[in-house]
């Protein structure tokens, strides 16, 4: 595994850790999969979730 998935991974756990930290305090699932889809969609607008390599 190189070095981006294995950042992609670490991003999309803190994801779904910080969901369920909210989840849990609310006691929601709802809650849990809106901030999960929320916390994952900010990832990849602001870049730290990479689908494709970036060209040099």
């Amino acid at each position: 595994m190189n070095a981006r998935k294995k950042l992609n991974v670490a991003y999309a756990n803190d994801c779904l850790l910080m969901a369920a930290i909210a989840g849990g305090a609310t006691g929601s699932w709802v809650v849990f999969l809106l901030a999960a889809a929320a916390l994952a969609a900010a990832s990849v607008a602001n870049g730290q979730i990479r689908h494709r390599p970036t060209r040099r």
